[in-house]
């Protein structure tokens, strides 16, 4: 699998004798404290858009929590591998939020095989993974998650693209890998996978048809005036343009190809 090309996230340096003297504290000759995990150890593996990268543990700041050597989640998940988003006024938008992001254990163990939703980018933030355990440990006191998240050996995290649902009595995320794609003609006139957008809506709302439907971007812009349902069914979002496309008429012109779209608001 192709690695990203970026100098932080070097190749692991050969395992090195680990020195410990009882009732001393001593390194390693390299600069670690004795009783570290070895440095062939310290690193996980991030998966993003087919490509994968190893994050190795030497390279990122550390934190200290109740006695330990930690990282945040967050550290693992750079603007080099998820960049801001740029709009035409060059702002920049916090791109990491349209992703949710699975995290995995050697065994393969993660949230989702309990059926939990996996992490959003608020949690990466709060999150934290001791170095010499690799246990990932979302604190009690930042935020209420169930244990299900505290991830023991962790090696891996996987990234997903999302798009949230915002209803009335419901907000959810679904992830684009989880449904089925169809291939329709792009922007360009040619044939692309795509999700179609009524697949975010029925899992998680009822009777759809009663509903109006607003679709929101990372920056803020949503096209003006509502969609309603039957003009709603005929969205998609592009898998490779990344981008939203519509199959009636009425809903051709530029305004409706929106960019990095974060969510559908559902309104009555």
């Amino acid at each position: 699998m192709h690695l990203f090309n970026r100098a932080k996230h070097a190749l692991v340096l050969p395992l090195l004798a680990i020195v410990s003297l009882t009732g001393c504290s001593k390194d390693d000759g390299n600069g670690n404290p004795a009783g570290s995990p070895p440095l062939s150890d310290g690193y996980l593996w991030v998966y993003h858009a087919g490509d994968s990268v190893k994050v190795v543990f030497a390279d990122l700041p550390k934190i200290v929590t109740e006695g330990e050597e930690a990282i945040q989640l967050e550290e693992f998940i750079d603007t080099d591998l998820i960049p801001m988003f740029v709009d035409k006024d060059e702002n920049e938008w916090e791109a990491r939020l349209l992703y949710s992001y699975q995290i995995l254990g050697e065994d393969g163990f993660c949230a989702s095989s309990k059926g939990y939703r996996n992490n959003i980018w608020s949690h990466m933030q709060m999150g934290h993974i001791l170095t010499a355990s690799r246990r990932v440990v979302f604190p009690d006191a930042k935020i209420d998650l169930p244990g299900a998240y505290n991830i023991k050996a962790t090696r891996r995290i996987r990234i997903h693209r999302k798009i949230d649902v915002v209803a009335p009595d419901t907000a959810d995320f679904i992830e684009t890998s989880q449904l089925t794609p169809v291939s329709v003609t792009n922007w360009d006139g040619q044939p692309e996978d795509a999700i179609a957008l009524r697949d975010l809506i029925t899992p998680l709302v009822e009777h759809p048809d009663n509903y109006n439907y607003d679709l929101v971007s990372l920056d803020g812009y949503s096209p003006d005036g509502v969609l309603t349902w039957t003009q709603f069914q005929t969205g998609y979002w592009l898998l490779s343009s990344e981008r939203t496309i519509f199959t009636d008429p009425d809903l051709a012109s530029g305004k409706y190809r929106l960019k990095v779209l974060e969510k559908v608001l559902v309104t009555e």
